[in-house]
């Protein structure tokens, strides 16, 4: 399989108890656009950082199924667009583990522009009844909201109005892609830039693409991408 890749998105950790991103309940029918910007972390951080913690630190305690756990004993090179934690959670080795859209245990300097510079977030010392006071002192912003340009810090997570850089691995990515013959879109809506960058790239250089899900999105209908409607579980259980 070390000509394979496997892109993962919400529907993979589903089976964790995780809440996908679209479709019925998704996270993402909460107006993300507006939510889920660095502007919007900029202009209102104490109200950005409770939405952020509500919504994404809560699957922190999620465990990895066995999808996580199959692909990683098989040492498959993942490209994830989760920020869930689930794919280091199952041991993935980190060698052949991208994280596409970053990470909800690490956190980094406003400015930062390397890989070495995240560090983790320890979210065991918040203490839920002074919420906002408690992210602040985590991400070390000033009580009143106030940022420092030097100082301060921000969840390791892609927001909407932000491009890909190399803090997301994300010429490494394309390198797989290029290097691989099998991609599979395992999970994913494909709603997302990276995803359907991926899958024309695929397409227009004639390899073997393969999209794993029991609900797939009408937007990977190419006579040649191979629909398997199935859960990840099911399909990693038998094809790895």
């Amino acid at each position: 399989m070390k000509n394979t890749v496997v892109i993962t998105g919400a529907g993979v950790s589903v089976e964790s108890g995780i809440q996908p991103f679209r479709g019925k309940n998704g996270i993402w029918n909460e107006n993300p656009t507006e939510m889920a910007t660095y502007q919007n972390f900029r202009a209102n951080t104490g109200s950005f950082l409770q939405w952020y913690y509500h919504r994404f630190v809560s699957c922190k305690d999620a465990l990895p199924n066995k999808a996580h756990e199959i692909l990683a004993k098989r040492n498959i090179k993942v490209i994830t667009q989760n920020i869930d934690n689930l794919h280091i959670k199952a041991k993935h080795p980190l060698e052949y583990l991208i994280e596409i859209h970053g990470n909800i245990n690490y956190k980094r300097r406003i400015h930062a522009q390397y890989r070495k510079e995240l560090v983790l977030a320890n979210w065991g010392t918040v203490d839920e009844n002074n919420l906002e006071q408690e992210l602040f002192k985590l991400f070390h912003i000033a009580m009143d909201g106030a940022i420092d340009e030097i100082k301060s810090e921000r969840p390791h997570i892609l927001l909407f109005d932000e491009y890909y850089t190399e803090l997301y691995q994300y010429e490494e990515a394309h390198q797989w892609m290029d290097e691989a013959d099998t991609i599979i879109f395992m999970g994913t809506s494909n709603s997302v830039g990276f995803t359907y960058g991926a899958l024309q790239m695929a397409i227009n250089n004639g390899k073997k693409i393969m999209v794993v899900d029991p609900k797939p999105a009408p937007s990977f209908n190419y006579p040649s991408v191979e629909i398997i409607r199935e859960t990840a579980t099911d399909f990693c259980s038998s094809f790895f």
